[in-house]
């Protein structure tokens, strides 16, 4: 295939339009749901300090927001960027762009519906979605189909590289629906409560992780080559951060209950493969940095750029703190404490969001010939980074502060820890805590708000720009190449 630019969009044989439309339209259907979700994320948090205005608790707000972000926004954001790049790398046509909007259309309907049913009450409350069973057979077919695309695209290609970004979306396009499939699995009535809870546990840990940050991280290494024309510090970094990520990042959910009625070998084999998670993440960032060396100051005016490299920097932090809690003594505080939400709360809102930023503010110009707008795009990445990084601190520390308050208060006798008395031992500093994360809270919101407002305002109304079309090569130029 070939590049061609024009800023006419009827001007030239687009023989690609129909894949440019539905890339696009997945990312501001991504973005839609990011700011519905985060209304309901905002809401869960406002939940927790102030539960007795809310008519709907903080479990089904959680679930309701967990929906909407990690299938409304995250896989269908993802899987649109890995539409835009998988023809760009192959050299091939994007097959079958009709089953790409069947995608479309199916989880955007199936996200609509989970959220409703749990809402109305329908659901049956298992973590992280607490969607009813049947729910889960329609996703399980949605979420196999981007693989299918991937696979048939990838089948013609021309190219004869393997790109490194390959990888990448293969293994999270793959690992996404079984991953799902597992999680479906702890709905059968031959497993136990216990074997449900780690299967669930597993499978928020396993999204974020070899799906998120696996896809994130294989577009924006796509990205930063693209717009700076520049190579690839380490294709062996990159490698490692794959197989971290992929092989044991999961670990890392264990750890929320480690002291649950769990086999006791969990602590320690949790503890060990969970720091994949950050040695993964630190071998990406340490890629990118030393891809970037020499080049930061072309980074300073490209809002694409920084929000990736924000994403991968803040994924080192949180991966640094989950791993940390992994082991039994820091767990032992951590667990079943609101320190864990903080964590997923900045992974999918804060890692996630700048990720899928990168890749959706590089692509949409040139795909519907229509200029960024820089100024929401630069306040979109500061306020996101800005108030996940204040959740993180100021959740993850309210949590840390009861988990110590239960486990002090039970050793010493000082006070009841549970019931009314338990609260004595915080002597309010953990409301305050939990305050401030909610105040953070509302910052992440407003800039989901602005991320919303660049992606659908560059399409509605961003000044025309020269447009990347994507034209096949005639047959016989193709074998003439070959």
């Amino acid at each position: 295939m070939t590049d061609t630019k024009t800023a006419d969009n009827q001007t030239l044989p687009d023989q690609g339009a129909d894949a440019s439309r539905v890339t696009a339209t997945h990312f501001m259907v991504g973005a839609g749901f990011l700011i519905l979700g985060g209304e309901l994320l905002l809401l869960q948090l406002l939940s927790l300090y102030f539960d007795e205005l809310f008519p709907i608790s903080y479990g089904r707000l959680e679930a309701m927001a967990n929906i909407c972000l990690f299938i409304g926004f995250a896989a269908i954001s993802l899987i649109g960027g890995a539409y835009y790049v998988l023809p760009r790398l192959t050299g091939a046509r994007l097959w079958s762009a009709d089953l790409a909007w069947v995608g479309l259309f199916g989880m955007s309907a199936m996200t609509f519906v989970g959220v409703i049913a749990v809402g109305f009450g329908l659901g049956e409350g298992r973590a992280p979605f607490g969607t009813p069973w049947w729910f889960h057979i329609p996703m399980v077919f949605l979420l196999v189909l981007p693989l299918l695309i991937a696979l048939g695209t990838i089948r013609n290609r021309t190219e004869d590289h393997s790109y490194v970004t390959l990888w990448f979306l293969l293994g999270g396009l793959t690992w996404l629906p079984l991953l799902y499939l597992a999680y479906f699995s702890g709905d059968m009535p031959y497993f136990s409560s216990v074997a449900s809870e780690y299967i669930s546990v597993f499978f928020s840990a396993g999204f974020l992780t070899m799906f998120v940050i696996t896809v994130g991280t294989g577009l924006f290494y796509y990205t930063v080559v693209k717009e700076l024309d520049i190579p690839l510090a380490s294709r062996q970094l990159a490698v490692v951060g794959f197989w971290s990520l992929g092989f044991a990042g999961v670990w890392w959910g264990t750890a929320q209950v480690l002291f649950g009625p769990g086999p006791d070998w969990v602590s320690g084999v949790g503890a060990a493969l969970g720091l994949a998670f950050p040695i993964g993440a630190l071998a990406n960032a340490a890629n990118v940095s030393l891809t970037l060396d020499g080049s930061w100051d072309r980074t300073r005016d490209r809002p694409d750029l920084r929000a990736g490299v924000l994403g991968l920097y803040l994924a080192v932090g949180v991966a640094l703190l989950a791993a940390l809690a992994g082991f039994r003594t820091v767990a032992s505080v951590t667990s079943l404490t609101g320190f864990w939400e903080a964590i997923e709360y900045t992974t999918i809102a804060g890692v996630g969001a700048l990720l899928i930023a990168s890749s959706a503010f590089s692509s949409l110009p040139r795909l519907l010939g229509r200029q960024l707008i820089k100024s929401r795009a630069r306040m979109s990445n500061r306020l996101t980074l800005i108030g996940s990084v204040g959740v993180l601190v100021f959740l993850a520390a309210s949590g840390a502060l009861s988990g110590y308050s239960w486990v002090g208060g039970s050793n010493s006798a000082a006070y009841i820890d549970a019931g009314e008395g338990w609260a004595a031992g915080l002597d309010g500093v953990g409301d305050t805590l939990l305050l401030i994360a909610v105040i953070f809270g509302v910052i992440t919101f407003v800039g989901q708000l602005t991320y919303g407002a660049a992606v659908i305002g560059t399409a509605a109304t961003g000044k025309a720009v020269e447009q990347e079309v994507l034209v096949s090569k005639p047959a016989n130029e193709a074998e003439e190449d070959e």
